[in-house]
């Protein structure tokens, strides 16, 4: 069976209803992953005004850091997939069990990580061989104290998944407002050395981040045991090998989509290097203010994962159809508003991240290209979510593979280092992946070939 998004599968009593739901979770939902993206967005903000060379260095750790993070989409996407719907079921003995395990997976998965805060010379001087000494140097410090943090940095990903799976988006957003306030606090006096601390440049910036970090998984676990709709057990549940098993099946396509696309970036930041450390420094600027633009749409694909979930369980397709066409309607007129004022105002945003003239003069390019194509990322994320909340993790993650790997490097390598096109070039390369992709999911939602998993995840859920 196919579902169109331009039917109406709701009467306007359940459309409205929808709406409202899709908005109470949704902006709760943006407004934090604007502040967690904060957390790393205001390192290079203050950076960059500190030092774009030190900016660069910093953009080019988090890429790596960016790797690692795909352990913790695992978790977070199989845990939110299956707690959503087994809330809808109304298995509250399974909510509970998911919850715990998220909590496991969660702390197991950061300590692990943690490790590579020992590797940190090595991962950038093999990851990034094309940068120079000031960028080694800079770059080894930051992410060293980084990845170092990653059991917190666990913790508030994997928690807060759990608790979107619920619908209460409004903890995470509590949680990500008081990490972010301390963040923004510290990074301004440990980057620039302000209220009695030293003046720590890059090594500050990480330092304010984990601390941040720490102090936000702290809040988070005290929330997801006061939560009502989880209704957590104060006995640690017995570790089921089922569970888990669960949790990877469903979360792994994801990691790996998340892995494969952050490893894509990387050398696409390599290729980049052809043409200068400015000019990649301009594409870090241009991915930092697309970081904070799709804010809206990705705020409104968890709220519909959340609720096609939701929905999947309780065994009403048709209202899961209506959450994603309204979501749809809302994401295109928020994309629609942005892209505009993206594109006509490049320099307000650009100037977030550095006062350099040159700077901001090879950073137009890239950021009105991010306004032009605001519809396209809306949809992708709209889309994506949906197919997520059915149990469908496979396909958007086959299709970014394609995408990366066969359009946006291909296209970007011969375009920079064969026909000298520099930063446009690059940007061409992105531009046909998320039109490739956006297309392929919207295709694969229209088809019902998702229909299958859907079914499977909501007869285990009940």
């Amino acid at each position: 069976m196919s579902y169109s998004l331009f039917k109406s599968y709701l009467n306007d009593e359940e459309a409205k209803e929808i709406r409202g739901s899709l908005l109470v979770m949704a902006i709760p939902a943006m407004a934090e992953n604007v502040l967690q993206m904060l957390l790393g967005i205001s390192d290079t903000a203050f950076l960059g005004h500190y030092d774009w060379r030190i900016m660069t260095a910093v953009g080019t750790a988090n890429q790596v850091v960016f790797i690692f993070q795909a352990v913790l989409v695992a978790i977070s996407t199989g845990s939110m997939v299956l707690l959503s719907n087994s809330y809808g079921a109304n298995n509250h003995r399974r909510v509970d069990l998911i919850a715990w395990h998220a909590i496991y997976l969660s702390i197991a998965a950061g300590l692990i990580l943690s490790f590579g805060s020992f590797f940190s010379d090595s991962l950038l001087s093999v990851l990034f061989p094309s940068s120079d000494s000031l960028m080694q140097m800079n770059g080894s410090k930051y992410l060293q104290i980084i990845m170092a943090g990653f059991p917190a940095m666990s913790i508030m990903i994997v928690l807060g998944a759990a608790l979107r799976g619920a619908g209460d988006t409004k903890s995470p957003l509590i949680v990500a407002a008081v990490a972010n306030v301390l963040n923004v606090f510290l990074d301004y006096s440990m980057i620039f050395g302000k209220f009695g601390f030293p003046e720590m440049g890059a090594f500050g910036a990480a330092l304010a981040t984990v601390l941040s970090r720490v102090v936000g998984s702290v809040i988070i676990i005290v929330l997801l045991f006061r939560n009502r709709r989880i209704s957590m057990s104060r006995k640690p549940r017995r570790f089921s090998k089922w569970l888990f098993k669960e949790i990877f099946v469903l979360g792994l396509p994801a990691s790996i989509e998340n892995f494969r696309f952050s490893l894509g970036v990387l050398v696409f930041a390599n290729i980049l290097f052809i043409s200068g450390p400015q000019a990649y420094a301009a594409h870090r600027i241009g991915i930092q203010v697309e970081s904070l633009s799709f804010m809206p749409a990705w705020g409104m694909g968890v709220a519909i994962t959340a609720l096609v979930g939701i929905y999947n369980g309780g065994r009403q397709r048709r209202m899961s159809i209506g959450v994603v066409r309204q979501g749809w309607f809302i994401a295109l007129a928020i994309s629609s508003a942005i892209g505009l004022t993206i594109t006509l105002f490049p320099d307000l945003f650009i100037s977030l991240f550095t006062n350099e003239p040159s700077l901001i003069e090879e950073g137009r390019l890239p950021v009105r290209i991010i306004g032009l194509f605001q519809v396209v990322m809306g949809t992708d994320y709209v889309v994506t979510g949906a197919l997520r909340g059915m149990g469908d993790t496979s396909f958007p993650m086959k299709t970014s593979l394609v995408a990366m790997w066969f359009l946006r490097l291909p296209i970007g390598y011969v375009l920079v280092r064969y026909f000298g096109l520099g930063l446009f070039g690059a940007w061409i390369g992105i531009m046909a992946d998320m039109a490739f992709r956006t297309t392929l999911k919207f295709i694969r939602f229209y088809s019902g070939k998702w229909e299958s998993t859907a079914d499977s995840i909501q007869a285990r859920s009940g």
